[in-house]
């Protein structure tokens, strides 16, 4: 069975009046049907429609919707949404596009008619979802009442925003269509694995609606109206298995109920579904949770005896820092060695440098990235030794007169014990490795269990196979490189449109580098992965984007290095000069460094680097902040991890949104707009709620 779905919306309009939030409503439907039902994103047709686009024709609408309709099978479902003007005009009801032109609303206007006569033809079950009779910025109000009556009399299945004689509104502070927005949340809400019929969506989102109202206290009415010819429980889809990702936290309602508490719980309410993992991390060795730094040390493995006792002294004498500093050394110098041991190219691809310079003297936090991603420590794992880094080098630093406390020195040493020191290399059992074996010597198919796992696994482990991917064209031959192109090709497919636009631009980077070498085994079978995925938007044309990335990844290390305040001005002002135009593909990485810049660390910051830092930001065109935003900041775990500290770095965040008024830019994603209206408000408890999402996401918290 298959579920299909077009989904449009207007707001802007040559003849009528424009609206607001409709894009925003048929997102938040694109995203509830992909990511919380049984649609498959290649089945669902967005169109968010324009003044003088192609995509606004009428003819051109009707052919994509009767393509699917031919294409349906009994099984099959279709589901038809619109978000826009909806009127009556003659004999039939319209649904009113940007370039409807009012003496020609027949030619140029969505006939409902038309669109019924078009899904009767449909061998399948087919559904309409409709928020329109819209007006106006505050009331998505009613051109004419008539039009309601008919479309709820006449059209089969159809879910209506409103009854005759009612306006469908919208809410400023939802940033939504109210109807839309409570029949996403219904199926968000959904019980787990169950069909979705329209009948008991109606009566759950008029419950919502009721209650909107009278906490409103405006004397809005509004009742979503069903009409169909619906035999038995048809469903238009199953809600999946993802539980609901987090909950705002709503000021009010806290004062309200008086539950201070419930600030931290919703905070804390982030539910990411369970996946079957691909190889599993290592939790480290088990010490107690009341051990004592002498127990602890005792499960030093690494480390010669004199060494211990020396450290132990130290720690006994309050000299925290002396007794850390060589704990810390010897912990980052065996977690490099494990990871270099797998190749200094495989390093290169994985931390998107091809600088073996730079990979030699690995930077301490892109080794603790790695050791999580590639499975020597698990995420817990590393987000104590992400924290004691940023303890050490702040203590480290001659010039800091404050002492190291010995809460701090215990937990640096419990880390780096527990995780690093307390194992022996002879123990080490690496899954990784493994995994990485049966790229190469296993046959893959698009319906393979090992495909399912990396599908439904987090994200860090799609971006570690598709970097180990790339290792693998360039170091295996004859069978072993077929079989590897082949799993591949078959791999990025079924991952592809879930990869970061920086994980995109590196497939694409790699092809690019072979293409200018001249490889040609390598070309033609990266080429043909790419053309299935229509991934040539991601190929740089030259290296101009590299130098880029290099001076920002330069940037991140003296960020996380001692001194960092004192040498931060010179690094950002290096990057600075490297032109007035950054590339596309080094976005990611040079703005995610100058908001690390820019929001510090729990220290504080440096206010030198400040100011060149904001010149970088002041080089970003629209379309650059709509793009870091919305497709690399989901990902960016850095500058998120900032934001979810929850302190002064949260502020500083949402200074710069307002600073250089983000918010006015037009995003699609109804999550980030969401996102930018918390930080413009300095709502710190909802930026770092969100931050959270992102976080948990991609498999960091």
């Amino acid at each position: 069975m298959k579920r299909y779905a077009v989904l449009i919306s207007c707001e802007e309009y040559k003849e009528f009046d424009d609206i607001e939030f409709c894009h925003s409503d048929s997102v938040l439907m694109d995203n509830t049907l992909i990511e919380y039902c049984d649609y498959d994103r290649k089945n669902v047709h967005l169109l968010v429609l324009y003044k003088d686009s192609s995509d606004s024709d009428v003819v051109c609408i009707y052919k994509i919707i009767s393509d699917i309709i031919d294409s349906m099978k009994s099984e099959d479902t279709f589901l038809f949404y619109f978000a826009g003007h909806g009127m009556s005009y003659g004999e039939d009801e319209y649904l009113i596009l940007p370039d409807t032109e009012q003496n020609n609303i027949e030619g140029t206007a969505l006939s409902l008619k038309r669109l019924n006569e078009i899904l009767k033809k449909a061998d399948g079950n087919t559904f309409r979802i409709l928020d329109a009779c819209h007006s106006g910025k505050d009331v998505r109000g009613v051109r004419e009442n008539v039009f309601i009556r008919e479309i709820i009399k006449n059209s089969w299945a159809t879910l209506a925003s409103c009854s005759e004689n009612e306006c469908s509104y919208s809410d400023d502070k939802l940033c939504q269509g109210v109807f839309t927005y409570y029949v996403s949340e219904e199926i968000k809400r959904w019980e787990l694995g169950k069909g979705i019929t329209l009948e008991t969506l109606k009566l759950l989102v008029c419950e919502d609606l009721q209650q909107w109202e009278k906490d409103k206290s405006n004397g809005h009415i509004q009742t979503p109206t069903l009409n169909g010819s619906i035999v038995g429980n048809v469903e238009f889809a199953t809600r999946n298995e993802r539980e609901y990702e987090y909950e705002l936290y709503d000021e009010e309602r806290c004062i309200e109920q008086g539950a201070e508490e419930s600030v931290v719980n919703t905070e804390l309410n982030i539910v990411n579904s369970q996946s079957t993992e691909l190889w599993e991390p290592n939790a480290g060795i088990l010490i107690p949770k009341s051990a004592d730094v002498a127990e602890v040390l005792r499960n030093d493995v690494q480390l010669r005896e004199r060494e211990l006792n020396g450290i132990y002294i130290n720690y006994k004498n309050e000299s925290y820092e002396f007794a850390t500093e060589p704990l810390w050394n010897r912990t980052m110098s065996l977690l490099r060695k494990r990871v270099l041991a797998l190749g200094e190219e495989f390093v290169c691809e994985m931390v998107g440098i091809d600088k073996l310079e730079y990979v030699r003297k690995l930077p301490e936090f892109e080794v603790i990235n790695l050791a999580m991603e590639l499975g020597f420590i698990n995420k817990t794992g590393k987000m104590r030794l992400m924290h004691s880094f940023e303890t050490v080098t702040h203590y480290f630093d001659r010039d800091v007169e404050d002492e190291m406390t010995k809460s701090e020195a215990e937990s640096i040493i419990r880390a780096c014990v527990q995780y690093v020191l307390g194992i022996d290399e002879s123990e080490i059992v690496f899954e990784y490795n493994d995994f990485r074996t049966s790229l190469k010597l296993e046959k893959f198919d698009r319906d393979s269990t090992k495909i399912e796992m990396i599908k439904n696994s987090p994200y860090f482990y799609k971006r570690t196979t598709i970097r180990t991917f790339v290792n693998l064209i360039s170091t295996t031959e004859g069978a072993e490189f077929e079989n590897v192109m082949s799993n591949f090709d078959v791999v990025l497919s079924a991952v592809w449109d879930e990869l970061s636009s920086d994980d995109k631009y590196f497939v694409g980077h790699t092809y690019s580098k072979y293409k200018n070498k001249g490889n040609k085994e390598y070309i033609v079978p990266i080429y043909n992965a790419l053309k299935k995925v229509g991934g040539f938007d991601y190929v740089p044309e030259g290296l101009r984007s590299s130098s880029f990335v290099n001076v920002a990844k330069k940037v991140k290390s003296v960020h996380y290095a001692i001194n960092n305040f004192y040498n931060e001005p010179s690094a950002v002002r290096e990057l600075e000069r490297m032109g007035s135009k950054i590339p596309r593909p080094a976005i990611k990485e040079v703005v995610s460094a100058v908001f690390m810049i820019m929001m510090g660390n729990a220290y504080g910051r440096s206010f030198d680097a400040v100011e060149p830092a904001k010149d970088i930001l002041r080089k970003l065109t629209e379309s650059d902040w709509v793009y870091y935003i919305e497709q690399c900041l989901p990902y960016d775990e850095e500058v998120l991890s900032k934001m979810y500290a929850g302190d002064e770095r949260n502020g500083r965040w949402c200074e710069i949104i307002v600073e250089f008024g983000v918010d006015k830019y037009e995003f699609t994603n109804t999550k980030v707009k969401e996102f930018i209206n918390y930080s413009v408000k300095g709502d710190r408890r909802n930026v770092k709620a969100i931050a959270g999402t992102y976080l948990k996401k991609i498999g960091s918290i």
